[in-house]
């Protein structure tokens, strides 16, 4: 490959290898001639099969390794470290491309010199887009993100803050990351054109928990960005009303009115402990709303306001360590 290509795909993986399989086989795929981008794969933690490195080697991509896994983030630092392409094309080892992906977002890089930051399309598999993208304020989610590299390494990258090694949990980097690309003046643009499939998330029989522990980076992020977190996280307009975290707030609504119920109880007041009761299992409906009132995920998600708390109340003490 001669002379420096415009996009440098950035992938960090601590996943199977199936699923960077068949990203590296849908970017084999892309339309936009090869010269044009390059791949850097930054591994986190662990090793690769001679496969997969076979694999690498034959598009040409090359590998950051880390022995120690330390999270998404301080992955995607390593390997914007080595690109060489003039914008980083940020996307996840278990995402597909279109063939069309990387074509879309060079026509809006080379129409517009001045365009810093590009924020791709996110679909579930069926086209159902992520996390409710309506063309309001963009997401920032790493699946289908275009950086300039100039502007990645000004602003600091990814917080490495946002991983907690213990628990496996990293959170809320993306938002951070964004809300600084904002801070620092970028000018940013929506390619909804350039669509990246992602699968669905939490999927699993305990998947409601592990969402719910990855709150723990909700304060940090509160910390850092106090006026953007209260405007931007978790807000949904219903009408002419704007409702800020209204799962987070049915968890805490819960727990605290079982509080209060076990209160009652032990003061031999039942009919305040079946009213707090009461209180609780309506704040519950939300949560259970979140996956769809699945009659089988019911047992695991009256635990999620606990765990979801516990580990809000947890990240707010390692928000203030952190600083």
């Amino acid at each position: 490959m001669s002379g420096a290509p415009l996009f440098s795909v950035i992938i960090p993986s601590a996943g199977t290898e199936a699923g960077v399989v068949r990203l590296l086989d849908a970017l084999a795929r892309q339309t936009l001639p090869r010269g044009r981008f390059e791949i850097v794969l930054a591994r986190d933690g662990g090793s690769m099969s001679p496969e997969l490195n076979a694999r690498l080697d034959a598009l040409g991509a090359r590998l950051a390794p880390h022995d120690r896994r330390s999270g998404p983030g301080a992955a995607r630092n390593r390997a914007a470290a080595l690109a060489r392409g003039d914008v980083l094309a940020l996307t996840e080892d278990d995402c597909e491309p279109a063939p069309d992906w990387l074509a879309r977002a060079a026509a809006r890089f080379d129409a517009d010199p001045a365009l810093a930051v590009l924020v791709g399309r996110t679909v579930k598999p069926g086209g159902r887009p992520v996390h409710g993208q309506d063309g309001g304020e963009p997401l920032y989610l790493p699946t289908n993100l275009f950086v300039r590299r100039e502007l990645f390494a000004r602003t600091g990258g990814y917080c490495e803050a946002f991983f907690e090694p213990r628990g496996n949990v990293y959170f809320r980097e993306d938002s951070d990351f964004g809300f600084a690309l904002e801070e620092a003046g970028a000018r940013i643009a929506r390619e909804d054109g350039a669509v990246v499939t992602h699968p669905e998330e939490h999927a699993g029989a305990l998947g409601p928990l592990r969402w719910a522990r990855r709150h723990m980076m909700d304060p940090l992020l509160a910390r850092r960005h106090p006026r953007r977190f209260t405007e931007r996280i978790e807000v949904h307009s219903i009408g002419p009303f704007r409702i800020r975290r209204p799962v987070v707030r049915a968890c805490f609504a819960c727990v605290i009115a079982l509080v209060l119920a076990a209160a009652a109880l032990a003061a031999g007041a039942p009919r305040a402990a079946a009213a707090a009761g009461a209180v609780a299992g309506v704040a519950l409906l939300p949560v259970w709303a979140k996956w769809r009132f699945a009659p089988w995920r019911l047992p695991v998600v009256v635990l999620v306001p606990f765990a979801l708390v516990g580990a809000y109340v947890g990240g707010w003490f390692r928000a203030r360590r952190i600083g």
